[in-house]
């Protein structure tokens, strides 16, 4: 989470202690997995926001999407704004930027002399802001030509707004026009966040043109919105929701949406421990939240770890569900499957990035004595896959090792070594 100030933290009057505050409340309570700008008690993400104001304490706004967060009497989060990951690879920094990127803004009486030389190599990327929903002269074939050479050279062009708010479109022949010689629609994009995006994709060496291409115009973390027809089908096409509102005399879509969402964990948690992928599906078309708990704060995905339903936690990580929620026991996926024994689910949700928090750990040593004590390797195994050190002592002092030796136990002897010898050379 990025913190900024407008007044430095040190002097009296300043915002930065609430801002720093509120950051680190935000932060411990809540499990947002973005990069987020927190400022005047407001949680942006950070690939929308843009700074609108160098001299008021209402600096920045997102302007094409709603805050994540707002910190009033109550800290309000917008749940369905919040970013979900849509992969089970573990989360890695991409370092290898491509500098040879660049802003061109369009104005009344550019040169094309102008436009061809910021398009010279070594330029491989050009964010170009435009008029309104894309448009750019259309009486300037000149212009439109440099752009086609460009992107026969294939340097890669985003055709984003200068407007503050909105995105581009082809609703115009101007805008049409930019489209048809191969500039990428950059949607409701900033241009900070464009020239970002194309500064990462120029970086994967490994990707043909096309592919990068394509990555650009996707919505990869959230930076811009998705397509009108890539939209939700709405809570009107559910006819299981509407059955139920009819018969509770419900009709306005605030009503119905009350209804989906009182109802939506209690489905998706039957459905995850069914294993029924098609009615999630359904489920998430209507507008639901995989993510949401029931009355004992249990989401599907830590149904599908119980029940090792591995093509249903694949599913649910693919849509955005977090490893990191807890039950009201305090209990997250990863404990779930190591309870009972889901090895293949297990490895999944650690390549995901699941690991054990400390005050799910606080009594664990006494659970591996116990497990050592009665030969089960099984159990021993799943902790261990899940990221544990079996080498934790129980309350009267005694690792599991030092159990398994007392009772003369070779098997889980065997193991327990075998085990801290990988640890020690991870």
């Amino acid at each position: 989470m990025h913190l900024f100030f407008q007044v430095p933290i040190y002097e009296m009057r300043n915002d930065g202690h609430d801002n720093l505050l509120g950051a680190l409340l935000i932060a411990g309570l809540y499990v947002i997995p973005e990069v987020g700008l927190y400022f005047q008690h407001i949680l942006y993400r950070g690939n929308r926001v843009t700074k609108i104001d160098a001299g008021s304490f209402t600096a920045f706004s997102s302007p094409n999407l709603r805050p994540l967060v707002k910190a009033e009497v109550e800290i309000k989060v917008n749940w369905d704004t919040v970013w979900r990951p849509n992969t089970t690879k573990k989360f890695m920094v991409h370092t290898n930027m491509n500098r040879n990127v660049g802003l061109l803004r369009l104005f009344p009486g550019i040169t094309v002399a102008t436009v061809k030389t910021f398009l010279q190599p070594p330029m491989e990327g050009i964010v170009l802001e435009t008029y309104g929903t894309g448009n750019a002269p259309d009486n300037r074939p000149d212009i439109l030509e440099e752009f086609k050479k460009a992107v026969d050279r294939d340097v890669l062009i985003i055709n984003c707004t200068q407007c503050l708010k909105g995105c581009v479109s082809q609703s115009y022949a101007t805008g049409k026009a930019l489209t048809d010689v191969g500039l990428i629609p950059g949607g409701d994009m900033t241009p900070e966040a464009a020239l970002a995006k194309l500064s990462y994709v120029l970086g994967k060496a490994e990707l043909s043109v096309q592919e990068k291409r394509k990555m650009l115009s996707e919505n990869l973390r959230g930076e811009m919105s998705v397509a009108l027809g890539e939209a939700k089908i709405s809570l009107r096409d559910s006819r299981f929701i509407q059955a139920i509102a009819k018969s509770l005399s419900v009709s306005c879509k605030e009503e119905l949406e009350a209804v989906r969402d009182a109802l939506t964990p209690s489905l998706a948690c039957a459905a995850a421990k069914s294993g029924d992928i098609d009615t999630l599906e359904a489920i998430l078309d209507m507008g639901g939240n995989l993510c949401s708990e029931d009355y004992d704060g249990r989401t599907p995905l830590h149904i599908a770890a119980c029940e090792g339903h591995l093509e249903v936690v694949q599913y649910l990580l693919s849509r955005g569900a977090t490893v990191y929620a807890k039950d009201r026991y305090g209990d997250t996926p990863l404990k779930n499957a190591v309870r009972f024994r889901r090895t293949e689910v297990i490895k999944l949700l650690r390549q995901t990035g699941a690991h054990f928090s400390n005050d799910e750990i606080i009594e664990v040593g006494t659970d591996l004595c116990s497990l050592a004590a009665s030969g089960d390797v099984e159990g021993l195994t799943a902790w261990h896959l899940a990221g544990l050190d079996l080498d934790h002592c129980s309350y009267d002092g005694q690792n599991p090792l030092e159990v398994a030796l007392a009772d003369g136990n070779e098997e889980v002897v065997a193991f327990l070594q075998s085990a801290c010898k990988q640890n020690r050379l991870l």
